[in-house]
């Protein structure tokens, strides 16, 4: 308390920047979230169930040929909460003025509106009926470039399992927009049963996939289909398998907390350091007088490291009051970013983004900022400490 205003002004500038940083790791979490929601949950789902080797060759003839005694297995593992199939092929598109490639999904229309986001995209149009054979959603970006509208007739393409190539007719239903290139310039949706009749499969499909109870739980429920699975030619791939972009992503995360801990810690140090060693040269003389009555040098170590904890602790605690309070505010009513709103897309974010504050993160933060404490209240007890008391005591 022998100079408040200096001591006010460092305890708020160390809650200002643990504020700013709960806040801005908060908003981290909350797109992250949703680029790992909205990633997984657009067309990968949690965890896909393949044949052993179809996800490098992309070939029908690498397909899985009994898929309800796969489907039967995995309802009975713990934590499945929704389990779909797919047929996934590459191939071609035609009209009659234009043609292009295309990524063609065989789904359960009606499952499938459950499974993914893809059902949400359709913005003219309709999505399939489960009893519509015949009818297509395509991405608005291929559709363009089809020179197709509702209703129009289109030509899909592709190789069967013995290497022939079959086409198909089929009818626009629906024009499908997600802001993501692969998708709106690739996807073609049609039914499962028609791409399982028009590419010869019988009951056979390429993919079977399967929605967790949460994201926490994919990589213990992913081991567990595993072990269900075990010996019959299958690979079991979580959703950050499946895409290297989704590892890279995670990866950066990871990188991210350790620079906002850096921070943090740098922060404390720069501000607590200034602080604890204008204190101790002010009070030299009073140091002086402890050691001359007798108290021990690791007692006033201890003393000026508590100090300066004390400093760390109240203006943590103001910091996370202010910055737990913003993100809590603001995950609530959201963050609009709406002009930015195609490269969001691209990336798997939404336009508005909701921060998420996790103990997690606070507790970090909070980790960081204590070790910045104690780091910066070393030297400065360090040299309480070493003080000699009648030298001390001759300090002006």
């Amino acid at each position: 308390w022998r100079h408040p205003l200096r001591t006010a002004l460092t305890v708020g500038a160390l809650a200002v920047g643990i504020a700013a940083l709960t806040f801005l790791s908060a908003l981290d979490d909350g797109w992250l979230q949703q680029i790992k929601t909205n990633f997984a949950l657009t067309v990968t789902g949690h965890i896909q169930i393949h044949a052993k080797g179809f996800e490098q060759s992309r070939k029908l003839a690498d397909r899985i040929h009994d898929p309800d005694a796969v489907m039967a297995a995995v309802r009975r593992v713990p934590g499945v909460s929704l389990i779909d199939q797919r047929v996934r092929v590459s191939g071609l598109a035609s009209s009659a003025g234009a043609s292009g490639g295309a990524l063609v999904y065989g789904v359960q229309p009606s499952v499938e509106a459950r499974m993914s986001r893809l059902a949400s995209f359709v913005g003219r149009g309709h999505w399939l009926a489960d009893s519509d054979d015949r009818g297509v959603v395509l991405g608005d970006g291929l559709a363009g470039s089809l020179e197709v509208g509702l209703g129009d007739k289109i030509v899909l393409m592709a190789a069967m399992p013995d290497g022939d190539i079959a086409s198909e007719v089929f009818r626009v239903r629906g024009l499908m927009h997600s802001g993501v290139m692969d998708i709106d310039d690739m996807v073609a949706v049609v039914s499962l049963k028609a791409s399982q009749r028009w590419l010869g499969l019988g009951h056979g499909v390429t993919d079977i996939v399967v929605r967790a109870d949460s994201f926490g739980a994919v990589a213990s429920v992913a081991e567990k289909i595993r072990h269900a699975l075990k010996g019959r030619g299958l690979e079991v791939l979580s959703w950050i398998q499946i895409d290297p972009m989704a590892e890279q992503w995670a990866e950066f995360a990871d990188a991210y907390t350790w620079i906002v801990l850096a921070i943090v810690i740098l922060v404390v140090l720069a501000e607590v350091l200034n602080t604890m060693l204008m204190s101790m040269h002010e009070r030299i003389r009073e140091f002086g007088l402890m050691g001359a009555l007798g108290v021990m040098p690791a007692q006033m170590f201890a003393m000026v490291v508590w100090e300066t904890v004390l400093l760390v602790a109240v203006g943590g605690l103001l910091g996370f009051l202010l910055g737990g309070g913003m993100a809590v505010w603001f995950g609530e009513r959201g963050i609009d970013l709406s002009h930015f709103a195609t490269a969001f897309s691209f990336m798997y974010m939404d336009p508005v983004i909701h921060p998420l504050l996790r103990a997690e993160s606070c507790a970090e933060i909070l980790g960081a900022a204590v070790c910045g404490a104690m780091i910066a209240g070393l030297y400065p007890a360090w040299m309480a400490s070493r003080l000699q008391p009648a030298k001390a005591l001759r300090e002006i």
